[in-house]
C-alpha cells in the first residue's frame, strides 16, 4: 500500500487539538507531528482544514423489509452517502429473520454487507427469544457480534422474563444490549382507541406513543440492567426526562450509556401537522417531541450526559415505502433516512450551541468506537490506529437537499437545510474515498470488524442539570 502524507491540518481528537502533520504507511497512522520530514507516495495539503477521525455510526437500518415485500435502500448506494457523508464505519442492526437462526441471518447479511464502501459490523436483532437463539449466542460472539437489540415494543417485544435471561446471559458472555425503551401494552392500548376512533392519520403515531410510554420503558431498562449487571445502551432517547434517567443511572454505577439521534436535536412534533399525508416521512419510533425536549437533549450533548449521536438511518422512499400506512398509521414504516447528514449537521448546529471540537468528535467518532469494542483501532488519530479521517472545510457551506444526496431516498427529514462547513475529503485506512466531496471509492472495499467483547472503561458521569 502506498504512503501518505497529510501536512499542515488540524488535527482535532476528542482529547487534543493541535496544527500537525500525519504520516500513513500500509493503511495506519505510523507518525504525528510538525513538520514531518518524509518521502512519501503521496502528499495532500490540508491547510485550512480540521482533520477528524473518521465518523462511525452506531445506529443504521440496511436493507429493510416492508410489509409489501419490498426493502429500503442498501449498502450498494447509503454505504457511499455514509463516506461522503464523512462515516467510515457503520453498525448495521442485523434482523433475525423469521424461521432463521442467528447465524443464518447473519450469514444472509454479510452477502449484502460485502458491497460496503466502508467498514462495517453488526449488531443483531433479536425476534425469537427462544432456547435456539439463547444457545446461539457465544457462536455470535466468537465471530465478533458483542451488541444485540432488544424490543421492549412493537411485534417483536419481549417480556420482561426474556429481557432479564437475555440480559443475565450478556453479561456471561462481555456483551452488550442496545434497548428499544418504549411500552408496548400503552402503545397497543393507545393505538387500537385511535384506529377504533377513525383516527388513522400519520400525527396519531406521535400521539400513541407519548411522552411516558418512553420514560417508563427506560426506568424499566434501567432496573434490568442494574439486576443483570448487563453493559447496556439506551438507543434513540427522545426525551429530556428519560435521559436524566441515564445520568442519574451512572451516577449509581449502573453500566449504562445513552444514545440520541440528530433528529431528536433539530425536529419536533410540528412535523406531525402538515397537510396530507407529508407527515409520513417524520413516523420515526420513539417519535419527534416538543422544543422542550429538544432543549434539554441538546444540554446533554454539550455537558456530557448524552455518550453518542447515531442516524438510526432507514433509507425508506417516501413515494414507494411511507405510502403503505396511507389508510392506518400502524403500517407506515418506521424510520428516516439520516446516514448522510449526520455528521455536518451536529457539526454545524453543534458549533452554534457552543459545542467543543473534540466533544465533537468524542459524540460521533470516539465514544462510539469505545462503546463498541472498535477502539482504538477506530475512532481516534494515534500511531497503530486506522487512517480512517475527513479533512472538513469549516468554512464551506452547503444546502441539504433530496436532489443533491447520494442517499437512495427520495427526501430528506432536513430538506433546504443551510450547513456551514462541510467534508472535503475521506480516507479509509489511508485510501481517498472523498476527494472535494465526491465519491472516488468503490463498493466491495469495507472490510468487516469483529469487534471486541465489552468493557465498563467507558462511563462518563456528569451531575450537570439537564
Amino acid at each position: 500500500m502506498k504512503s501518505v502524507l497529510i501536512k499542515n491540518g488540524r488535527i482535532i481528537t476528542a482529547s487534543d487539538q493541535f496544527q500537525g502533520d500525519i504520516l500513513i504507511q500500509d493503511g495506519k497512522i505510523a507518525a504525528i507531528g510538525k513538520d514531518l520530514k518524509v518521502q512519501t507516495d503521496e502528499a495532500i495539503d490540508a491547510t485550512g482544514k480540521y482533520i477528524f477521525p473518521g465518523g462511525i455510526d452506531a445506529h443504521i437500518h440496511m436493507n429493510v423489509p416492508c410489509s409489501d415485500g419490498s426493502i429500503s435502500a442498501g449498502y450498494d448506494t447509503d454505504s457511499i452517502a455514509a463516506a461522503v457523508g464523512g462515516t467510515t464505519t457503520i453498525l448495521d442492526y442485523v434482523l433475525q429473520e423469521n424461521g432463521l437462526s442467528l447465524e443464518e441471518s447473519v450469514r444472509h447479511w454479510s452477502e449484502k454487507a460485502k458491497l460496503s464502501a466502508i467498514d462495517y459490523g453488526f449488531h443483531l436483532i433479536i425476534t425469537q427469544a427462544n432456547d435456539k437463539t439463547f444457545n446461539e449466542l457465544n457462536l455470535l460472539v466468537e465471530q465478533g457480534i458483542t451488541s444485540f437489540k432488544l424490543f421492549m415494543a412493537n411485534d417483536i417485544a419481549m417480556t420482561d422474563r426474556e429481557l432479564f435471561r437475555f440480559m443475565s446471559e450478556f453479561k456471561k458472555l462481555g456483551c452488550k444490549a442496545c434497548i428499544h425503551a418504549e411500552n408496548k401494552e400503552i402503545i397497543l392500548a393507545l393505538q387500537e382507541k385511535y384506529v377504533t376512533e377513525g383516527n388513522i392519520s400519520p400525527s396519531y403515531h406521535a400521539k400513541s406513543r407519548p411522552e411516558p410510554s418512553e420514560i417508563e420503558a427506560i426506568n424499566r431498562a434501567i432496573t434490568l440492567s442494574e439486576l443483570t449487571g448487563c453493559p447496556t445502551l439506551i438507543a434513540h432517547i427522545s426525551t429530556t426526562k428519560g435521559l436524566k434517567l441515564v445520568q442519574n443511572a451512572k451516577a449509581r454505577g449502573i453500566p449504562i450509556h445513552g444514545e440520541s439521534c440528530p433528529h431528536y436535536l433539530l425536529l419536533s412534533e410540528d412535523k406531525y401537522e402538515l397537510e396530507g399525508h407529508e407527515s409520513a416521512k417524520y413516523v420515526l419510533s420513539p417519535p419527534l417531541r416538543n422544543k422542550e425536549n429538544l432543549q434539554g437533549l441538546w444540554r446533554g450533548v454539550l455537558n456530557g450526559s448524552v455518550d453518542i449521536i447515531s442516524s438510526d438511518h432507514n433509507g425508506f422512499s417516501y413515494t414507494k415505502h411511507k405510502q403503505l400506512g396511507k389508510e392506518d398509521f400502524r403500517k407506515i414504516p418506521n424510520g428516516a433516512p439520516g446516514i448522510e447528514h449526520r455528521f455536518g449537521l451536529i457539526y454545524h448546529y453543534g458549533m452554534e450551541k457552543g459545542l467543543d471540537l473534540s466533544r465533537f468528535v468524542e459524540l460521533v467518532s470516539t465514544n462510539p468506537a469505545k462503546i463498541f469494542g472498535l477502539y482504538p483501532q477506530k475512532g481516534t488519530i494515534a500511531p497503530g490506529s486506522d487512517a480512517d479521517l475527513v479533512l472538513f472545510n469549516p468554512e464551506a457551506e452547503q444546502v441539504i437537499t433530496a436532489k443533491s444526496q447520494y442517499q437512495k431516498s427520495d427526501y430528506t427529514p432536513y430538506e433546504k437545510t443551510k450547513l456551514k462547513g462541510s467534508v472535503d475529503t475521506v480516507l479509509l485506512r489511508g485510501e481517498p474515498i472523498v476527494h472535494q466531496g465526491t465519491f472516488v471509492g468503490d463498493l466491495g472495499k469495507g472490510n468487516y470488524l469483529k469487534r471486541e467483547r465489552f468493557s465498563t472503561s467507558l462511563q462518563k458521569v456528569t451531575s450537570a442539570e439537564i
